[in-house]
């Protein structure tokens, strides 16, 4: 049975931005669905309660996919919310990650084959309650296994999604990027109306991103970024961090990136904010970016992120002084 939300209330933090090319209105911040599943410890309950409080706090944008607890995302979406509203609101699912899917068995072959695509879609769809999906993105949609002669019209993944469009199954197409050379290829090609972007544009990798996030703009596709907090890296204000990431010496990490880290800690402690606060608020004053997906694993934690929206974007000496950090080079740890 189908729990019917409360009713909706308007919030002004999530004021509609216009979804790029896609007309869509979408709130400033979207509802993740990764965290809510039980393999990463959330209760079914508490996570049924999660999605209803977000809609009823004026958020429209949720995102998932058929991996995230292969498959108890999407049923927590269309349990708490129902069919109907997941087609009115901008419900945001993907293909692929074929290894955690109903087609775990048929491996890497399903990258090309667009009746495996077709059938992990439609399962979807049933899972869901939905009869066609807002926005559709291949997952990790910069994977070579969707490109196997490189990023072509002929492509079978986008011979999947012409077809998907065509029996009016999917509303937009769109793109699940991260590297930020093939962010800007795949949306060069003009296909896409929709990127997803994530872990590469965020108040320290800004510069990093910043490729990817002007070719979308320039194809007017509407952007949505998450992961912004690098898988917790941009979370933590423990003094100690720095130090243990030097000694780690991760190649994804290297020393400049240490430096400014250590820099965003301590413009967050002197504007007296959270380092997810600062984050969210950052990505929230560029008007570039229309939609922050965000992947809260309480009720709580979503009443933050909720109230740190409401306060818009950051003070200009904050973004000034966090913009001042891309000014150290990244380095390598190989030259020192």
């Amino acid at each position: 049975m189908t729990a019917t939300p409360s009713a909706r209330r308007e919030h002004d933090l999530l004021a509609p931005r216009t979804f790029g090319r896609t007309g869509r209105a979408v709130s400033a911040i979207g509802l993740g669905t990764y965290h809510l599943t039980s393999d990463r410890g959330v209760a079914h309950d508490e996570a049924l309660d999660i999605v209803r409080a977000a809609y009823d706090s004026g958020i429209n944008v949720f995102d998932t996919a058929p991996m995230y607890g292969v498959g108890e995302a999407e049923f927590i979406l269309a349990t708490a919310l129902g069919g109907d509203l997941l087609e009115r609101v901008v419900t945001i699912d993907k293909i692929g990650r074929f290894e955690k899917s109903i087609l775990a068995r048929l491996g890497e072959r399903c990258y090309t084959d667009p009746a495996a695509m077709t059938a992990q879609l439609e399962h979807s769809l049933r899972v869901l309650g939905v009869r066609r999906l807002p926005v559709l993105l291949p997952h990790e949609t910069d994977w070579t296994e969707w490109w196997p002669d490189g990023v072509t019209e002929s492509a079978p993944v986008l011979r999947f999604l012409a077809e998907a469009s065509q029996r009016d199954l999917v509303g937009h197409a769109g793109l699940s990027v991260r590297k930020p050379e093939q962010a800007v290829t795949l949306a060069g090609t003009g296909l896409f109306d929709v990127a997803l972007y994530v872990h590469y544009f965020n108040m320290v990798w800004a510069d990093t991103g910043a490729p990817a996030i002007q070719a979308f703009t320039e194809q007017r596709m509407g952007v949505a970024v998450g992961a912004p907090y690098r898988q917790g890296l941009l979370t933590s204000l423990d003094p100690d961090l720095p130090r243990r990431l030097s000694a780690e010496r991760r190649a994804s990490v290297p020393p400049g990136v240490v430096r400014r880290i250590e820099g965003a800690q301590r413009i967050a402690r002197e504007a007296g904010l959270s380092m997810v606060e600062m984050g969210l608020r950052w990505l929230l004053g560029d008007p570039r970016v229309h939609t922050v997906v965000v992947g809260p694993r309480s009720a709580r934690e979503l009443k933050e992120n909720v109230a740190w929206a409401a306060q818009g974007p950051l003070p200009a000496d904050v973004t000034a002084a966090l913009a001042a950090l891309t000014a150290i080079e990244p380095g390598s740890w190989e030259r020192g």
